[in-house]
């Protein structure tokens, strides 16, 4: 009888160890991260809430604080300051960053192409970009369109002192260009169903740059050299959360703005309709070959030519300084038929 209640106790001392211990190992292995967003919410925003609402951050042990943005310049700031680990940029404004000295680089590749784009009525008398000469744009002097200007003008072929720029509020795009405050907006292409509030859809015209030779990469996930040497494995278990969320969001969109819709105040519908833009920007071939996130050299190569040539920026170091694919899981998140 000793025995048994010796035995029984045991078994339960043992059960109750086992339990603290993996309570314990759990709690050790979380990981409380950052990512700080390239601007207030859009819907190419919801990935990440899906990731959060699944559960794919905790999976990987992760306690992932998402925060709104402010421009991909303070998100570059942010990252290379150590303020956050993981932030959304646009590439051009992440390379510019790094000739500055800014320790940044791209972990992971969102737009495979570039949406910078120009939006105008229909009766502006616009037929082609190098049109604007003469023409005000409104656009925020942080924003990266104004910062890759520049280049665009030099390939269009104009002189970007043709163009007068009238320095706006983010939040005030929609508005300039609806009460015809400015004759052309710089603004993503994505922008363009938040737009189509004040400029009836047939009337509002969205020229993207990309169809007009500007060749270079968009948004993207960029962390810093720090992380990339003090903890890869971090880098590793985010972007595969992270990228779940987006392969989750491409093949459901209505359903990934539902759940972006629980986090934050958003009209569905818009937010539906700006993310099916976005969509139009996974479709590469580098993606179905590799992967959601896979980052070619050969376009990073195009985007950092296109700064050093037009910009009047010295880049002084190479492509692949500017990215590693090294993180990415293996085998890639496959790009779902969308």
């Amino acid at each position: 009888m000793k025995v048994k209640v010796f035995l029984s106790v045991l078994l339960i001392l043992v059960l109750a160890a086992g339990f603290l211990w993996a309570h314990g190992e759990t709690e050790k292995e979380v990981k409380k991260t950052s990512l700080l967003l390239n601007w207030k919410i859009l819907g190419d925003h919801a990935p990440y809430f899906v990731a959060q609402k699944k559960g794919w951050y905790a999976d990987e042990g992760l306690d992932v604080d998402i925060i709104l943005g402010k421009g991909s310049g303070f998100s570059v700031q942010s990252v290379d300051t150590g303020k956050v680990d993981f932030a959304i940029a646009d590439t051009a404004v992440a390379v510019s960053g790094r000739t500055k000295g800014a320790g940044v680089q791209v972990v992971s590749m969102l737009f495979a192409k570039s949406s910078n784009c120009m939006h105008f009525w229909k009766d502006s008398g616009i037929e082609h970009p190098k049109d604007l000469v003469g023409k005000t744009v409104g656009v925020p002097p942080t924003d990266t369109q104004k910062v890759m200007f520049p280049a665009f003008a030099q390939i269009i072929g104009i002189d970007p002192g043709d163009v007068r720029f009238i320095n706006i509020d983010p939040a005030a795009k929609t508005a300039a260009i609806g009460q015809r405050k400015v004759d052309v907006i710089f603004d993503y292409y994505t922008g363009r169903p938040f737009h189509e509030k004040a400029v009836p859809p047939d009337q509002l015209v969205s020229m993207l740059w990309a169809d007009y030779g500007f060749k270079a990469y968009s948004n993207a996930i960029i962390t810093s050299d720090d992380l990339v040497e003090e903890d890869p494995d971090l880098i590793r278990r985010f972007l595969k959360a992270s990228l779940k969320g987006w392969q989750f969001t491409l093949a459901n969109p209505a359903e990934a703005i539902a759940i972006l819709a629980e986090y934050h105040t958003i009209k569905q519908e818009d937010y539906l309709a700006n993310l099916k833009l976005v969509m139009e920007l996974f479709r590469a071939d580098s993606y179905e070959r590799n992967g959601i996130g896979y980052i070619d050299e050969e376009t990073m190569a195009s985007t950092i030519n296109l700064i050093d040539t037009y910009m009047g920026v010295d880049v002084n170091f190479t492509a692949e300084e500017m990215y590693t694919n090294a993180f990415l899981p293996k085998p890639g998140i496959e790009l779902p038929d969308f």
